[in-house]
């Protein structure tokens, strides 16, 4: 299992938080998922044999959310 905590910008963000945490919950390979749009933070355990990070900030630019260039953490 991998840990991917990350600030996003919010910008384009047109979706709840619920909606982003129920898509990511549903896509393959992800364990747990934490969104506060307050504070720009997301946080997402993953099984790495299932998906890879590229993948999951894939789907999260289609919710609007950006990635920042800085992670909070990557493990």
């Amino acid at each position: 299992m991998k840990k991917l905590s990350l600030r996003v910008e919010t910008l384009g963000f047109e979706a709840s938080e619920n909606d982003v945490i129920d898509e990511l919950l549903a896509h393959e390979g992800v364990l747990a998922a934490e969104i506060d749009v307050e504070q720009e933070t997301l946080a997402v355990a993953y099984d790495e044999r299932k998906t890879t990070k590229g993948a999951l900030l894939d789907h999260l630019r289609f919710f609007g959310l950006t990635p920042r260039l800085a992670p909070l953490s990557a493990h």
